[in-house]
Order: structure tokens, then C-alpha cells, then sequence
């Protein structure tokens, strides 16, 4: 990684070399003093900015959640809106694997977070849809999307196995579960948990 000047610290530049730096080194590696040496500063700059690495992780999660926030910036569907958020939220696990269980699970607390849920459950709103029903479809959604992420993360770190060739139903379900089928996986777990959510 860079190196950046200290007097050039931001807010802004903080969360993005950490990001960074949790991509390089994995959450349990990271550390302010790792980040620090990344930056060309002493540790201690890092908490004028950030009062405490948990803060710090906290602001690591909206710069990932900044850029799901964005598909949804013009949507007027809340269907839609899902499906889009869904995907986007999946590719930060591509793209970001070793940051990604920072998303699934660190809770939504900054204003950010709660700016990019205000603007989803606002276009639900203005379609009519009630809150508890708004929160249920999010929970589901969003935990499905968790869930998936973390597994396709475990499934390429893993080496791969076949089942044995005895377990004849095993193996021949098993195929179709190869990172190949993924994205055919993954939108029909998209139209089974919306499709209640499009027939309302």
C-alpha cells in the first residue's frame, strides 16, 4: 500500500486506506498502527480523526455501504430497489472479501447507514407499502444477501471437494451448488423472497 503524507489526513482518506488495508490483511491483522505506517503517521493522528477503532471500522462499513446506497439514488421501486441494493451488496463481497464480514456484522449506526435506509424505506413508503412490512422484506433481503456473501467468500478460500461417488443424490445435487451455478442461485433466492413483496 501508498504511503500518504500526514498532512494530508482526512476523514475521508483514514476510511479508504483502511479499507484498503483490511483488503491486504484481513479484520483480525488490521491494526491503527498498521494503518498508521500505511498513512506515513504515528497511530495516534489516526484518533484525532476516528475516537476508536471501532469507530474507525464503523466508517470502513459506509464507505462500502456508500457505494450500495448508490444504485437506489433515482429507484421509485421498492421491488426494484431490493433486487438492485441485493446485488450490489453481493459484489462488495466479491470485491471486497476480507472487509465484507464487517457489513454482515457490524450494525448500521452511522449517518450514512441510517441516511441510506431512510431513502429506502422511504420509496416503500411512497408506494403504499406499511412499515412492518417494509421491515420484514428488509430483514429477509438483507440477511439472505449476508448470508450468501459469507458463503461464497468460504467457498473459494475452501479447497474444492467432491462428495463420494456412492452418495449418488449428494453428488448429483452438488453440481449445481458449483461457484458456475452462483448467479443463478442467487436471483432465484432474489424472486422467492420478492415475489410476495411484487404481488401486494
Amino acid at each position: 500500500m501508498r504511503k500518504k503524507k500526514a498532512s494530508g489526513l482526512t476523514l475521508e482518506s483514514i476510511r479508504r486506506a483502511a479499507l484498503e488495508l483490511i483488503d491486504e490483511v484481513g479484520i483480525e491483522a488490521f491494526s491503527t498502527r498498521k494503518l498508521g505506517v500505511a498513512l506515513g503517521c504515528e497511530a495516534m493522528a489516526i484518533y484525532w480523526y476516528y475516537p476508536s477503532k471501532d469507530a474507525l471500522l464503523d466508517a470502513v462499513v459506509d464507505e462500502l455501504m456508500s457505494r450500495v446506497g448508490r444504485v437506489t439514488s433515482d429507484a421509485t421501486d421498492s421491488v426494484l430497489a431490493l433486487r438492485e441494493i441485493a446485488r450490489a451488496y453481493r459484489r462488495l463481497a466479491h470485491e471486497h472479501p476480507n472487509a465484507f464480514p464487517l457489513i454482515a456484522t457490524r450494525r448500521f449506526a452511522t449517518e450514512t447507514t441510517y441516511g441510506f435506509l431512510e431513502g429506502l424505506f422511504e420509496i416503500a413508503h411512497r408506494q403504499g407499502i406499511d412499515d412492518r412490512t417494509t421491515a420484514r422484506f428488509f430483514r429477509a433481503v438483507s440477511a439472505y444477501c449476508s448470508g450468501i456473501g459469507l458463503n461464497e467468500i468460504a467457498a473459494r478460500r475452501a479447497r474444492p471437494a467432491k462428495p463420494p461417488p456412492e452418495l449418488a443424490r449428494l453428488a448429483s445435487v452438488s453440481k449445481w451448488l458449483e461457484p458456475k451455478y452462483e448467479d443463478d442461485l442467487f436471483e432465484f433466492g432474489l424472486d422467492v423472497l420478492l415475489a410476495p413483496l411484487r404481488a401486494r
